[in-house]
């Protein structure tokens, strides 16, 4: 795997970027898991070009590629799945950094932590002791566009999960 850090050609408080596209870059990044974990997939998919790419390295297993359709659907699923097990997922991303920005297209990296909340784990008493706890932790690189709406959109990403022990996505 190559590094995820390509910007050494430009200093990182560089100006000279479009300041309202950067924010809204910002912005998009950081809403990213909010739609998921709300399981609210309207506000998720609006995320996105109606055709996504997703490619997921998880350390020790086969390389995961879904697109458009299968993209949105295998999510959904996971999803569906900590619902069916009483757990609220809970993404906390930190770390976000623009590599590159020009006038249409951009590509971003973000650091995710994963700590799925177990429902069952709080009471009138409040959340019990031990029941948050960071499963997984991964690096996001995304490729980003501009529509012609003049709006952000995720347009292909990849997640790479680091060698730990990474469960209930």
């Amino acid at each position: 795997m190559t590094s995820f850090d390509n910007s050494r050609t430009e200093h990182p408080g560089a100006t000279g970027f479009n300041v309202e596209d950067r924010l809204a870059i910002l912005n998009l990044l950081q809403s990213y898991a909010s739609g998921y974990d709300a399981d609210d997939f309207d506000r998720w998919r609006m995320q996105f070009i109606n055709d996504p790419v997703c490619t997921i390295y998880n350390a020790g297993n086969e390389t995961i590629r879904l697109t458009g359709d299968d993209f949105h659907k295998a999510f959904e699923g996971f999803r569906s799945i900590a619902t069916q097990q009483n757990v609220q997922p809970l993404h906390y991303s930190s770390n976000l950094m623009v590599k590159e920005q020009k006038e249409r297209t951009a590509i971003a990296e973000i650091y995710m932590l994963y700590i799925p909340f177990n429902q069952d784990a709080q009471d009138n008493s409040g959340i019990q002791p031990g029941a948050l706890s960071i499963t997984g932790t991964s690096r996001y690189r995304f490729q980003l566009t501009k529509g012609d709406d003049n709006a952000w959109r995720i347009a292909e990403y990849r997640i790479s999960f680091d060698p730990v022990n990474v469960r209930n996505l």
